[in-house]
Order: C-alpha cells, then sequence, then structure tokens
C-alpha cells in the first residue's frame, strides 16, 4: 500500500468518524441553543433508532417510527424530568440527563440483551475503490445527512420567524421573554428536534458500527469539545 493510499484511507476514515460526531456534536448543540443543558441522552437517541430498524420494518417505515418515537421520548425527558427542577444549575442539569441515560440503557438491557447489533447498508454495494483506497456507499449516505441537517438548519435558522426567534431566545432568555416568546414551548421543540437528529444519526450510522445497550458512551468523546463551547456560551448557527 502507497502512502498516497495509505493517507486517503486515514482521510476517508476520519470524514467518516467526523461525520458522525459532528451531527451528534449537533444535537447537544440544538439542546444547549436554548436549554443550556448539557444532554447526555445524546447517545440513548441514536442507539433508539435501532430498535425498528432490526425489528424487521422496511427502511422508510423504520426510520419514520424511530424518528417519531425519538422524539416523543426526548419530549416527554424535557417536559418531566429537566423542568420540573425548581432550582436549575448546570450540573444539575448535567446529573439529571446523565440519570435518564442510565435509565434508557437499563431498559434496553433488559429488553434487549447486552450484544451487540447491526443492519444491512442502505445500498448493497461492492465497496467503492479510489486510488486504491476503498470505503463502502453508506459512508455516502453518512456524509450526506450531515450535509442535509446542516444546511437545513442553517436555512431554518436564518430564513424562518421560528428559527429567528430560537436565535434571539438563545442570545437573551429575558428580553424574549418580554417580548411574548415562550421559552418552555421552545424548550421543549430544541429536545424533540434534538431527538430528532439523534435518531436520523442512528439509522445512517448503524449500518456502519456496532450498536447496543452502551452506545450512548459515544458522546463521552466529543465531551471536551463541547465543554470548551459551553464555556464560552452557545453560539448561535
Amino acid at each position: 500500500m502507497t502512502l498516497l493510499t495509505l493517507t486517503l484511507q486515514y482521510a476517508i476514515s476520519g470524514i467518516t468518524a467526523g461525520s458522525i460526531y459532528a451531527i451528534v456534536g449537533i444535537c447537544w448543540t440544538v439542546v444547549y441553543l436554548i436549554a443550556q443543558v448539557l444532554n447526555f441522552t445524546t447517545g440513548e437517541f441514536v442507539m433508539l433508532a435501532w430498535v425498528f430498524m432490526g425489528a424487521g420494518f422496511g427502511l422508510v417505515s423504520a426510520g419514520i417510527l424511530a424518528t417519531a418515537c425519538t422524539v416523543g421520548i426526548a419530549m416527554i425527558l424535557e417536559r418531566f424530568v429537566v423542568r420540573p427542577i425548581r432550582y436549575p444549575s448546570e450540573m444539575i442539569y448535567m446529573m439529571m440527563t446523565i440519570a435518564s441515560s442510565s435509565v434508557i440503557k437499563g431498559i434496553f438491557l433488559i429488553g434487549f440483551g447486552s450484544e451487540t447489533r447491526t443492519i444491512e447498508p442502505f445500498i448493497a454495494a461492492k465497496p467503492i475503490q479510489v486510488l486504491g483506497a476503498s470505503f463502502t456507499p453508506q459512508v455516502l449516505c453518512v456524509i450526506g445527512v450531515l450535509l442535509l441537517v446542516v444546511t437545513g438548519l442553517s436555512l431554518f435558522m436564518n430564513r424562518t420567524v421560528l428559527g429567528k426567534a430560537l436565535r434571539a431566545s438563545a442570545m437573551n432568555l429575558n428580553g424574549a421573554r418580554l417580548i411574548g416568546i415562550n421559552i418552555n414551548r421552545f424548550r421543549l421543540f430544541c429536545f424533540g428536534l434534538s431527538g430528532g437528529l439523534g435518531a436520523l444519526a442512528g439509522i445512517v450510522i448503524t449500518p456502519i458500527t456496532f450498536t447496543g445497550y452502551s452506545i450512548g458512551l459515544m458522546t463521552l468523546t466529543i465531551l471536551k469539545a463541547i465543554t470548551s463551547v459551553w464555556r464560552r456560551g452557545a453560539t448561535c448557527p
């Protein structure tokens, strides 16, 4: 294997892994944008997508069901776990989401066992060869979903009234309340959006990586990067 081939192979692997981390990181940022919560259940949202994908449903129906259920679970988490906290702080929010993550992992461990699982790739084709390096067509799906999510969020935040209201709320919560913006509804929306994006990430990465009850630990690998953003304050897309 030549140096060029080896470098290209590492680059493809890095782009794939980076795309996965980017989608998960966007899920974190969407919640922190207005809720000021580091949501450690994001990894579990990725894991939840496997349930329907591995239960015999078709790709489209499984994707819709997985996304809808994950959005619902994320919104329930915000309404009944995060919002009732009387004396909120960043540390308390973190502990509550970590506890919720452990509960979800426990339920899946009991219901589906500890073994890892995977599903068939969306595109049943041979690996693509480029200058001696190879990658599966599923990699293109991961990169495509990342581009779709980034483009869609950018258009939503900059071109829609709701998106602009979200940005205004992220900049100044008190000011947003004074002009009549319902922060609680926006927070619920952000949790649901994060859950949906997490499910979308799980759908496209499960054919590449194994998944199981402990897949949520993946999000801890980007904790340092997210924490640095958190300390500076969330930035609007």
